[in-house]
């Protein structure tokens, strides 16, 4: 359970001097982070709808302020990123088919509450309750791997040393405090839904591993073949090695290796982060601080 109150803080981001590749020099590593802002309007809004659904279901007090807390700061870091697809539009790159593909492929997999993966009948099957349970069990994955990025991005001082956009990279950082400040939310409600059995952690580890992993490969590439300042888009696999030896993004061995804890018998996301970390650069976050000036 989280120790401490959950706070969803508004924010302000100033995007008119930030370029799609944001980090000097660093095509790739720009797209690649680029690609959040894609996914992560899509997905956080589903988290809040399949949140919602299981609310009723909530009976602990700091559980259920809890889930409340996660769905709001999740709508908040949907609308921080959503503005830069439209922003993007002025550097000659459309992003708008790559959303709409990428909003079909989450409601035909995970977005209907009538149907398994988009197949199998929920209410005829008498499924209701464990798809509920384990579309919560996706949510605890996923967040099992944002609380492992947003722990990189918080302590990688190799991004420091670049030519980097200060308000990109305060977006990510910030987002990924909060990610790590509310790690243990989702996994929380899968347990009180469920049990969190490792039968059904394999099959919701089963469904995010390969997802995401398709999904940073094709949104990277695409975002790369939508940028006019690109003429040959690289290998994915080069310049993620590339990049990661550099520890400007992580290792693919550190993902997953993290992906195991997951399946642990005593897994516990308040072991994955340092919360005192993610609270003390949310305390001095630009666009938190800009926000509350504003207020």
């Amino acid at each position: 359970m989280t120790p401490h109150k959950i706070i969803p803080r508004k924010v302000n981001f100033d995007w008119k001097g930030t370029p799609p590749q944001w980090i000097k020099g660093e095509a790739f590593t720009s797209h690649l982070a680029n690609s959040t802002h894609i996914l992560l309007p899509i997905v956080e809004a589903w988290f809040c709808q399949v949140f919602k659904e299981a609310l009723p279901h909530v009976t602990d007090d700091k559980l259920r302020d809890d889930v409340i807390a996660f769905m709001r700061q999740e709508a908040i870091h949907g609308g921080a990123h959503k503005p830069l697809a439209e922003h993007f539009l002025k550097f000659g790159m459309d992003i708008a088919p790559g959303i709409a593909r990428t909003q079909r492929v989450v409601d035909r997999l995970v977005g209907d509450p009538e149907r398994v993966f988009g197949l199998l009948p929920v209410k005829r099957l008498g499924l209701a309750k464990w798809w509920l349970g384990t579309r919560v069990g996706v949510i605890a994955a996923g967040e099992h791997f944002t609380c492992i990025l947003g722990r990189f991005i918080l302590e990688a001082k190799e991004l420091d040393a670049l030519d980097a956009d200060p308000t990109m990279l305060d977006l990510l950082r910030w987002h990924g405090a909060e990610e790590v400040e509310h790690r243990a939310v989702a996994f929380d409600l899968y347990k009180a839904l469920t049990g969190a059995p490792i039968t059904n952690r394999l099959l919701v580890l089963g469904f995010i591993l390969p997802f995401l992993s398709w999904y940073w490969v094709e949104s990277t590439r695409y975002l790369m073949s939508q940028d006019p300042n690109i003429d040959k888009v690289p290998g994915f696999f080069r310049e993620w090695r590339k990049a990661s030896a550099r520890k400007i993004i992580p290792s693919a061995r550190s993902l997953i290796g993290g992906s195991w804890r997951f399946l642990m018998p005593g897994y516990n996301p308040e072991h994955e982060a340092d919360t005192e970390i993610a609270l003390d650069y949310l305390a001095r976050s630009p666009a938190t601080r800009r926000k509350s000036q504003a207020a």
